[in-house]
């Protein structure tokens, strides 16, 4: 058996720290997996650290505002979808829709925008970005045509075709209702 120290040296002397080092040290030393782990960790975020220094403003700005698209992105389309769809009251299906390409963004009812960005806080100008990024893929929907590329439908007419419940039919109203902010 390695001794610990020594095992944590060679990781730490690696040409690169990655995922795949990492993979491999953990198959080799099961019996230091936490401290690999801890030990990885802190390598990684060292690393982030240093690198967030180094870039100037501008850069840190654009970034920050990359990662709170990516939020919007995660939230409506990804991993975060589930947990919103239950905060929200909607079931997952009606987010998966709201990009550009199945809802036309302008048939998006003022308050609905005003509103969505607020439990997902981030800026309106965040959620439209994600949505005009939308998740990668259309939402199938059921047609009498062959697929094709089919201009956006209006976000009445989506509300309309997403065979909402009573229950989410009310949660959607929340989300349509004008809260009196300017």
């Amino acid at each position: 058996m390695a001794n610990r120290d020594d095992v944590l040296s060679d990781f730490i002397v690696e040409e690169e720290i990655s995922p795949e080092v990492l993979g491999t040290y953990l198959r080799r030393h099961p019996e230091y997996t936490k401290d690999l782990l801890a030990l990885f960790n802190e390598l990684t975020m060292s690393e982030l650290e240093a690198t967030d220094a180094s870039l100037p403003f501008e850069t840190k700005a654009m970034t920050a505002e990359a990662l709170r698209v990516q939020h919007v992105r995660q939230s409506l389309f990804g991993h975060g979808i589930k947990d919103l769809a239950r905060e929200l009251g909607l079931p997952r299906t009606f987010f998966l829709g709201l990009n550009t390409n199945v809802v036309h963004l302008g048939s998006v009812p003022v308050e609905f925008l005003k509103n969505l960005p607020a439990k997902l806080d981030v800026r309106l100008h965040d959620l439209i970005n994600g949505m005009q990024q939308g998740d990668g893929q259309t939402v199938a929907m059921k047609s009498d045509n062959k697929p094709g590329a089919e201009a956006p439908i209006e976000f009445r007419d989506y509300v309309g075709q997403a065979d909402l419940a009573e229950e989410e039919q009310r949660a959607l109203r929340k989300l349509l209702a004008d809260d009196g902010s300017n």
